[in-house]
């Protein structure tokens, strides 16, 4: 008997470099103005970060992948991997139980 593979959940999310995150959309990108404003967001609190894409099941212990869509604020010393491992070390302490 085989298993029938779920299709893979996609999410757009802004990441700031400390690895907060916000879901931005699920079944379409966010618009223009919604990146706009969310980038506003960052800038307000002294941030910047990546509007990005979440492939994979957020809500389990499985490994997602994040790409990089557009670059949000002063990039200057953003690092990519680091904004990674910050973003899985805030996503694990978010799936575990209270």
């Amino acid at each position: 008997m085989s298993q029938k593979s779920m299709p893979a959940e996609r999410r757009w999310i802004i990441l700031a470099q400390d690895g907060r995150h916000v879901t931005m959309g699920r079944a379409a990108p966010p618009s223009e103005a919604e990146v706009e404003a969310a980038a506003a967001a960052l800038a307000a609190q002294g941030l910047a970060g990546w509007l990005a894409t979440l492939d994979g099941n957020y809500w389990t212990r499985r490994r997602v992948t994040l790409a990089p869509v557009q670059l949000l604020g002063d990039g200057a010393s953003l690092d990519w991997p680091a904004a990674i491992t910050a973003f899985e070390a805030a996503r694990q302490r978010a799936l575990r139980p209270l």
